[in-house]
């Protein structure tokens, strides 16, 4: 079957975003120059035919409608779209990830700490080895910075664990913040990755640790219990999820995630979380499902 001429017009006219159209409209085309200087527009059906030329008409006269016009950007606008409504609906969440990724970025390329050294849970200089000396922990809060309880949380020190953490981090920070609120998610954030943080360090006294895990755990927790008590809104979490995730805090705290070569895991620092998180949601819902108080002529 031979393409039928749908249209023709001068060279400059832009048909990209016609084109475009068309395609959408599933009419399957081809536009092509000639030799004497026209653009010529031809489709497989005839019967596309009247459909294309009286769109075309539509189209010069700015009659289409804009909804019907596919950007040539429209994968970025939705893209953007769906920023902005997280950002909307989850800023806490969201600032959370991003801030973990500017962390990681530190960890990767502030090759002289500049920045780094007043993120880790206590302060430190390099050596002229550029090993790291850190400060005793009663030095460094004697100062004040009490900062440092949380600011681990936004430091990975590898690709893959940046991303586990914050698919986690996005899959059940999302479901809190929507129901419980910012508030409630900006309490477990600080409240979980501190408690996790010194969990970690009274542990095994090491100071030299990071990530999100032990808000994860925390965030856990804390839904857990929540829907535990039923309390409302429920936080519901994916079937599975809580076992899976106990399972996986035991594989690591048997050692066998560090022997395989994943580097040193800060089991407390899960543990501590869960635990921490768990506490919040029980006693949450404890206050939440709490009758008012009642003054004294029972009203």
């Amino acid at each position: 079957m031979s393409a039928c001429v749908a249209i023709e017009t001068r060279i400059g006219v832009e048909l990209a975003e016609f084109s475009r159209y068309l395609w959408q409209r599933r009419i399957v085309h081809r536009v092509f120059d000639t030799p004497d200087g026209r653009q010529v527009l031809v489709v497989a059906r005839e019967q596309d035919v009247a459909e294309v030329r009286t769109a075309f008409e539509r189209w010069r006269a700015g009659e289409l409608p804009v909804a019907e016009l596919p950007s040539r950007h429209a994968w970025l606008q939705r893209a953007g779209a769906a920023v902005a409504s997280g950002w909307r609906r989850q800023p806490l969440t969201l600032t959370a990830i991003v801030l973990s990724i500017a962390g990681t970025l530190l960890v990767f390329f502030d090759h002289d700490a500049s920045m780094l050294r007043w993120l880790s849970f206590t302060g430190f200089h390099l050596d002229p080895a550029g090993n790291p000396v850190f400060e005793s922990v009663i030095a460094t809060y004697g100062r004040g910075e009490y900062w440092r309880l949380l600011t681990p949380v936004f430091l990975h020190f590898g690709l893959l664990h940046l991303a586990f953490n914050m698919l986690w981090l996005w899959e059940l920070g999302r479901r809190i913040e929507s129901t419980r609120g910012p508030l409630t998610m900006l309490a477990l954030l600080v409240l979980t990755g501190a408690g996790g943080n010194i969990a970690q360090y009274l542990y095994d006294g090491t100071v030299m640790f990071g990530g999100m895990s032990g808000v994860i755990y925390g965030l856990l927790g804390y839904a857990w219990a929540w829907t535990r008590m039923g309390a409302q809104p429920t936080v519901t979490l994916p079937p599975g999820v809580m076992a899976a995730m106990l399972i996986w805090l035991l594989v690591c705290m048997s050692g066998v995630v560090e022997a395989i070569g994943f580097g040193a895991i800060a089991n407390a620092a899960h543990a501590g979380g869960l635990a921490l998180g768990a506490l919040l949601g029980f006693g949450a819902a404890l206050l939440y499902s709490r009758p008012p108080a009642t003054g004294a002529n029972g009203r």
